[in-house]
């Protein structure tokens, strides 16, 4: 292995660990959940964070990039209603702070993102490069 596989590696890895704190934060959450339904959405959460940091500690396939950046765009739009969620009018005062596992989970779900368009269009630029010389 040279050490552009072992710093690509170690990457992927590296955002596989994010991914399995994410299903670690939301089974934290489990037990606050509202109601039976709300717990089984979140099971399955649980269960799609383990199965992308097990794609990506393993193999780091194309699937589990999008996988990775669709689950956390969609947590972010999922939570932001929540986040900005007020009681009363306008002029109550400042919106309560999030919670410690909503802020965490939320700039987790953004690195993800971030680093998963980056690996995405970097693997596109090379298999456009690929095309052109063909």
């Amino acid at each position: 292995m040279n050490w552009q596989d072992a710093r690509r590696s170690s990457g992927r890895r590296a955002c596989a660990l994010l991914a399995a704190s994410s299903a670690v934060l939301h089974a934290l959450s489990l037990g606050h959940a509202s109601n039976p339904a709300m717990a089984i959405v979140m099971t399955g959460m649980i269960a799609a964070c383990l199965f992308c940091a097990h794609d990506l500690w393993t193999r780091g396939t194309s699937r589990a990039w999008v996988l990775v950046a669709t689950m956390n765009v969609a947590m972010i739009a999922l939570h932001m209603p929540t986040a900005s969620h007020r009681h009363g009018d306008v002029t109550s005062g400042p919106a309560p702070a999030l919670p410690a596992a909503l802020a965490v989970a939320t700039v987790i779900a953004v690195v993800e993102v971030i680093v998963a368009v980056a690996v995405l269009a970097h693997r596109s630029r090379g298999t456009a490069r690929r095309l052109g010389a063909a």
